[in-house]
C-alpha cells in the first residue's frame, strides 16, 4: 500500500464527510452555530458534533444546567443534541478507508501510531475545511471555535494546542481554552 497516498485518500474523504455533515446541520437547523468539532473515541471512527446557540439555550433548560456547569456545557461536544449527526449519511467512505487501514495493522499499531495518524488526518480536514470558509471569514470567523477532540478527552494539553493551532485569537477561543485542560508549558 502506498502510505502517503492512503493518507491524502483518507483526508479528503474525512474532508468530504465532514463538510457534507456540518453543511447539511446548518442548512437543516438554520440555528447559529458558534462550536464544529471532529471528534475520535474508542471506537476508531471520526463523527462531528456541534453546538449553536439555539441548541444551547434549549439545552440548558431542558436538561437544567446549573449556572455554575453552563460554561463547561457549552463546549461538551458529547452532550450536544448534534453530536454523531449526518454519520451514517455521510461517513460511509470514511468508514470503509479506516476499516481497510485497520485489517493491516496489529493491535498497538491501531491503538499507537495510528490513533494518532487519525487524530492528525481530522485536524487537517479541519484546516482544510476553514480555508474553503465553511466555518466564516473575517469577523464571523473569529465567533466560532473549531478543533478535534478525543474522546475520553486527553490529559496532557493536546487539545487545547490543537485549537490555538486551528483558530485564529478571538473572546470566544479564550472562552473555548478556559475549558480545555492545560498543557504544563502554556
Amino acid at each position: 500500500m502506498d502510505i502517503k497516498k492512503s493518507d491524502e485518500e483518507l483526508i479528503e474523504a474525512l474532508v468530504r464527510a465532514a463538510n457534507a455533515a456540518f453543511l447539511s446541520l446548518k442548512e437543516t437547523t438554520k440555528e447559529h452555530f458558534y462550536f464544529y468539532v471532529f471528534v475520535f473515541d474508542e471506537g476508531l471512527h471520526p463523527y462531528i458534533s456541534a453546538w449553536s446557540y439555539e441548541a444551547l439555550k434549549k439545552s440548558i433548560i431542558e436538561q437544567q444546567i446549573s449556572d455554575d456547569k453552563k460554561s463547561w456545557w457549552k463546549w461538551d461536544s458529547a452532550d450536544s443534541p448534534y453530536a454523531v449527526y449526518g454519520y451514517d449519511e455521510f461517513f460511509g467512505e470514511v468508514s470503509e478507508l479506516l476499516d481497510k487501514r485497520a485489517s493491516e495493522l496489529s493491535d498497538d499499531e491501531l491503538y499507537e501510531s495510528e490513533w494518532t495518524a487519525r487524530i492528525d488526518f481530522m485536524e487537517e480536514a479541519m484546516k482544510r475545511l476553514d480555508t474553503s470558509g465553511l466555518f466564516g471569514t473575517g469577523k464571523e470567523r473569529e465567533g466560532v471555535v473549531i478543533n478535534v477532540e478525543q474522546a475520553p478527552p486527553d490529559d496532557d494539553g493536546t487539545e487545547y494546542n490543537r485549537a490555538l493551532r486551528l483558530n485564529p485569537p478571538s473572546a470566544l477561543l479564550s472562552e473555548y481554552l478556559e475549558t480545555c485542560e492545560t498543557p504544563e508549558n502554556a
